[in-house]
């Protein structure tokens, strides 16, 4: 039940680019007391590291959910000169709560083998929060800048926090996940706000569902929503947005990636607010989330 929303949301996780800059330390230890970030220069030095959320410079490490991170690494040196370029490579990985790795890139230079001739240089990497955050998870970013043609490396340290995704009110039990959040498909990104477009093509995305019960080694989830309006009218009523697997089930592992419903609203005139419920129950138990919110719907 792997949608393309998942891969995309994979994808935006892992995006790096070179830009210009300059250096001047190529042996250096360095830690924001502020935020916790720790850089350790050997061989290769920047001048500074920024922290930008959402396109806005901004020294803080705890996120909302679905943000934006990017780090600048400015004025790199340090790197090998060969025939009037450099060769870096950069990894990210982000663990969560001490051993759990969420996200792991060792080579987003991989695909550039020619080198760079931009001089001075700065170089940046960027993740989503789109991150679990039910149970207090504690995050840390671990980026390390190395060089193709030496053996110069500088290691890069953020422990950060993300904060709950306020939209949907989730109420659970006996069923585990990760997030629960709605994403606007037009738009490539997670909703944060109750105003939707009736243009817009939305889902609502469930992710890492655990705690159904198995028979015959498979799992029977059904997942119904409704929307209201003010006035009670129905706008929008599935109550099994999985019945084509309602009989035979489908398999745990398949469940456990994610669970996708797609959300259309119409383009007439609504009755705002309107009233939205999601439930996800477990066939063969009475284990159930709850999901809801009050939406706008223009």
């Amino acid at each position: 039940m792997k949608t393309e929303i998942q891969k995309m949301r994979v994808i935006t996780w892992l995006f790096a680019i070179a830009l210009f800059s300059s250096c001047q330390f190529n042996q250096s230890v360095n830690r924001d007391l502020k935020t916790g970030a720790y850089f350790r220069g050997d061989g290769i030095g920047v001048s500074s590291v920024a922290i930008v959320v959402n396109g806005v410079a901004d020294n803080r490490n705890e996120f909302a959910f679905g943000d934006t991170i990017n780090l600048l690494f400015d004025n790199v040196s340090g790197l090998t000169d060969y025939n009037g370029k450099t060769f870096p490579e950069l990894s990210i990985f982000i663990v969560k709560n001490g051993n759990d790795t969420v996200l792991s890139n060792p080579h987003l230079f991989k695909k550039i083998s020619e080198g760079t001739d931009l001089s001075p240089l700065q170089l940046q990497v960027h993740f989503s929060a789109a991150l679990p955050n039910q149970n207090n998870e504690k995050y840390k970013v671990f980026v390390e800048i190395t060089d193709k043609k030496g053996d110069g490396k500088l290691n890069y340290e953020l422990p950060f926090t993300v904060k709950e995704y306020d939209l949907l009110n989730v109420q659970s039990s006996g069923i585990e996940f990760s997030t629960i959040y709605l994403w606007n498909e037009t738009l490539k990104k997670p909703v944060f706000d109750n105003n939707l477009s009736a243009e817009h093509h939305y889902f609502l995305l469930l992710n890492d569902i655990a705690g159904l019960e198995i028979k015959n080694e498979k799992i029977f989830p059904i997942l119904s929503l409704k929307l209201t309006d003010k006035n009670g009218n129905e706008l929008l009523s599935n109550p099994n947005v999985l019945s084509a697997h309602e009989e035979v089930g489908v398999d745990p592992i398949d469940v456990k990636s994610q669970i996708t419903a797609s959300l259309k609203f119409s383009k007439e005139k609504i009755n705002n607010p309107c009233k939205f419920t999601a439930k996800l129950k477990d066939k063969n138990s009475k284990k159930i989330v709850v999901i809801t919110s009050e939406l706008n719907i223009k």
